[in-house]
């Protein structure tokens, strides 16, 4: 995460340079504004899942490293159609009905509250994610009514620290690896 910030901080430095050096104030103020105002809500996105993954983790709802079958595999085949090991359940020696009744069951067993959904739902609208999208739009409407918004700038400068910051994750995975 220091290593995300520190890329954020720089890219910031960078962008002010360039625009400085462009010498347009509305170029430079809508780059500005769009570009901390995005890295506000890229920081207060990371802090707000990471505390979300840091609960699931306490609570167990997150399965070990070392479960038999990984979140992709449980999604890509649900109903375990495409194992190449066959038990005697599978070859049709376990009745039809209380085949039926054990997936009913288990589909049961699956099902979420409406507390737990909307337990899962808090982290989309944490305090820190809704301050930062509202600097994002008091930003904008700050440029607007002076007439700086240059959207260009602001367009480029919005996309630049989510770039910045899948690049430095990405750097981050391939040095760990």
């Amino acid at each position: 995460m220091k290593t995300t910030l520190w890329t954020l901080v720089a890219g910031g430095i960078l962008l002010l340079f360039l625009t400085l050096l462009l010498g347009d104030q509305a170029v430079t103020a809508s780059a500005q504004v769009a570009y901390w105002s995005s890295t506000l809500v890229v920081l207060a996105s990371f802090r707000s899942y990471r505390r979300m993954v840091q609960e699931r983790l306490e609570a167990g709802m997150i399965p070990e490293t070392g479960a038999d079958r990984d979140l992709i595999d449980r999604i890509e085949d649900p109903h375990d159609l495409y194992t190449d090991t066959e038990t005697e359940e599978e070859n049709g020696e376990k009745p039809l009905r209380e085949m039926i009744r054990d997936e009913k069951r288990r589909i049961r067993a699956q099902r979420r509250s409406p507390l737990q959904t909307a337990r899962d739902t808090v982290p989309a609208f944490s305090p820190w994610r809704l301050g930062a999208y509202g600097v994002l739009a008091v930003g904008f409407f700050f440029l607007q009514s002076r007439h700086w918004l240059h959207l260009g700038a602001y367009l480029i400068a919005l996309a630049l620290p989510v770039v910045l910051a899948v690049w430095s994750l990405m750097r981050q995975e391939s040095g760990d690896a």
